[in-house]
């Protein structure tokens, strides 16, 4: 599947910098996060999860699809800018349906349809590139294939609403592998700074989070040293995603791929890699509600394990996709992760901000480490003298 050059009208675009149309869509669509967050809360149970973990799968592979297309078509036109209007339209119904869309009846048929107006937009989308008929053709089959399970998933119930969309998620996990999308033209530099950009606003969520769980309380000593701590780490997890210059160095190493190994490395650790980090920080979020709710109070297992296992998704996450682009190091991060286990119990009888203590000092410990320990090796050859040698 080829597309057209970019032509003059999108020579700006070269600078392969994110359009603020597209950082708007993308607020639109991590408001679906928020709402998925609120929805786990609620209900931190195996049947709870599922369904986050499906709706979450269903809606990230299709934004995907809206990344992969805008970044090869960039939204420069009255048309495309219209366009990725409806598609933020659809999005919002989605995500204003989602905390009851496996209850209540009309909000699943809002999911349902709001997904299809989303789907629909891309197909549209991808008309607009010129790329032709035949791309045309095996596009638009695969985008209605997951947006009809999706709607007749909305009026089924149970384990058949589960069941449907699941597949519809298993529809769109397949779809770049269906459609060649291995010869997709992807520019790395904006590709890396589009992702980069929502793992930032997922964050933000997670803040939204802390002071969600603190409404109506009282603010005592208690309540501010976990939302302190609580705040530290989602900084701890901006350290570890963007700390390291991650996102330069992952977009110089996908520049200098061939195409079709470019697109496959793109789909792995931006596709199913990001989905992790994002299910990471969605467990971390609703874990964190918890805590700040209840900092005195024991937790109970299942928010302890949201609280320190949501963390520890994001750091494999993030570890996985370092190793995968050969960024060192890696060690300390591995610890922390494997570390943030011994802090569950804390949560579960001694209280929320204990165990929030012990996260914050696992992760100190490995970040300090890592940093005295290590440097971009590309500071490091900046301080060699003529000679090879490192200065002193």
């Amino acid at each position: 599947m080829t597309l057209p050059k970019s032509g003059p009208d999108e020579a700006v675009q070269s600078a392969e910098r994110v359009s603020t149309l597209e950082l708007f869509f993308d607020l639109v669509f991590v408001f679906t996060v928020t709402q998925l967050t609120a929805a786990l809360a609620r209900d931190l149970t195996l049947t709870g999860i599922t369904r986050v973990v499906i709706m979450l799968a269903v809606l990230w592979w299709m934004y995907s699809g809206h990344v992969w297309l805008n970044n090869a078509v960039p939204p420069t036109t009255p048309a495309r800018r219209c366009l990725l209007m409806i598609g933020m339209a659809g999005f919002l119904v989605v995500s204003l349906a989602i905390p009851h869309a496996f209850v209540d009846g009309d909000s699943a048929t809002a999911f349902g349809w709001g997904y299809l107006v989303v789907a629909l937009v891309h197909t549209a989308m991808f008309a607009t590139s010129g790329a032709g008929r035949a791309a045309l053709a095996r596009i638009a089959p695969v985008n209605l294939a997951s947006a009809v399970l999706v709607v007749v998933g909305a009026y089924l119930e149970d384990t058949t609403q589960i069941a449907t969309w699941a597949a519809a998620a298993v529809v769109q996990i397949a779809a770049p592998h269906l459609l060649d999308a291995m010869r997709f033209p992807l520019r790395a530099g904006h590709f890396v700074e589009r992702h980069g950009l929502v793992v930032v606003i997922a964050l933000g969520e997670s803040v939204i989070a802390i002071g969600a769980g603190a409404q109506g309380l009282e603010l005592d000593l208690k309540l501010i040293a976990t939302a302190v701590l609580t705040l530290m780490l989602c900084f701890a997890l901006w350290w570890a995603y963007f700390g390291d210059d991650e996102e330069s160095r992952t977009a110089e190493a996908m520049d200098a791929m061939p195409l079709r190994a470019r697109s496959l490395r793109a789909l792995t650790v931006y596709g199913y890699g990001h989905y992790a980090l994002l299910l990471g920080i969605l467990l971390f979020a609703a874990g964190v509600k918890s805590a700040v709710a209840h900092p005195a109070d024991r937790l109970d297992a299942a928010q302890a394990c949201s609280l320190a296992g949501g963390l520890a998704l994001f750091l494999a996450a993030n570890v996985v996709t370092r190793f995968t682009f050969r960024i060192h190091p890696n060690s300390y991060r591995v610890g922390a992760v494997l570390s943030l286990a011994a802090t569950i119990p804390l949560g579960m009888f001694a209280s929320a901000l204990a165990e929030v203590a012990a996260i914050v000092a696992v992760l100190t410990v490995a970040g300090v480490l890592e940093t005295q320990r290590y440097r971009d090796p590309r500071e490091a050859a900046a301080e060699a003298d003529p000679g090879g040698n490192l200065r002193v």
